[in-house]
C-alpha cells in the first residue's frame, strides 16, 4: 500500500504546481488588466517577450525572484508585494 502513495505523491505535488501557477498568472493578467497599459508595453519592461509573459499567465512558473521583481516593477508594484504573492502562491515554485 505504501508504494501506491509513493507513486502518486510525485504526480499530486505537480498537479499542485499547475494549479498554484495558473492561480498566480491569472492574479498577473488581472493586475495587468488593471493596470489599463498594453501587454506590448508592460512586458519589455520586466525583460520578458510577450509570449514569455503570456506564458506565466497561463501558468508557467517565472524561473527567478529577479524575473519576479521585474515583473513589480512592470506592473507598479513593489517587491514587498510580490514577495507576498509569492508567499500565497509558494506551491507554484515547489518542485
Amino acid at each position: 500500500m505504501s508504494t501506491m502513495f509513493s507513486s502518486s505523491y510525485p504526480a499530486s505535488r505537480r498537479a499542485a504546481r499547475l494549479v498554484w501557477g495558473q492561480t498566480f498568472g491569472e492574479l498577473i493578467r488581472e493586475i495587468l488588466v488593471n493596470d489599463g497599459r498594453p501587454l506590448e508595453e508592460i512586458a519589455p519592461l520586466a525583460a520578458l517577450t510577450v509570449p514569455e509573459w503570456k506564458d506565466i499567465e497561463a501558468g508557467q512558473i517565472p524561473d527567478t525572484w529577479e524575473q519576479i521583481c521585474l515583473m513589480a516593477v512592470a506592473l507598479r508594484l513593489g517587491r514587498p508585494w510580490m514577495a507576498l504573492l509569492g508567499q500565497l502562491y509558494v506551491g507554484a515554485w515547489e518542485k
